[in-house]
């Protein structure tokens, strides 16, 4: 069985990880789930794996809100990073932010070249979908 889609959740909140986790894995049989608390995490993680190239581009699940390292500090460290790293990543901005509660951040997330896509929590199957309808034709 090959893997259909592998997805990377980064969100502080450990409840909101097992939802998406549990959406994910009930989606999708054949799928590829790490979830992290952490944003810097995943960058080290991005950072040792960079040799490695995947032939499914893994999506992360990102939140913006995380006391850390917030999703802004992580999209502009991600953008830092090499083109043939960040080829293998979409970023999905996985938020309870809206553009009539907070149009400021989320027209600053949006400016980001990395950033593919912005969903409102919670994520459901027709968000899902049409998210992954656009990631394909972007690949």
């Amino acid at each position: 069985m090959t893997t259909e889609y592998s997805f990377i959740i980064i969100d502080d909140l450990e409840l909101d990880r097992f939802v998406t986790r549990k959406f994910l894995e009930r989606t999708y049989e054949s799928v590829i789930i790490d979830s992290f608390h952490d944003a810097q995490h995943v960058l080290n993680m991005i950072h040792e794996n960079s040799v490695a190239n995947n032939p499914v581009p893994a999506i992360i699940l990102l939140d913006l809100q995380m006391p850390l390292m917030d999703g802004f500090e992580f999209v502009e460290e991600f953008e830092k990073l090499p083109a043939e790293i960040k080829k293998s990543y979409k970023i999905i901005i996985l938020t309870v932010l809206s553009s009539k509660s907070d149009p400021i951040d989320i027209y600053r997330i949006q400016t980001y070249v990395s950033v593919n896509s912005i969903i409102q929590k919670p994520l459901t199957r027709e968000k899902l979908l049409s998210l992954l309808v656009q990631l394909r034709s972007e690949i």
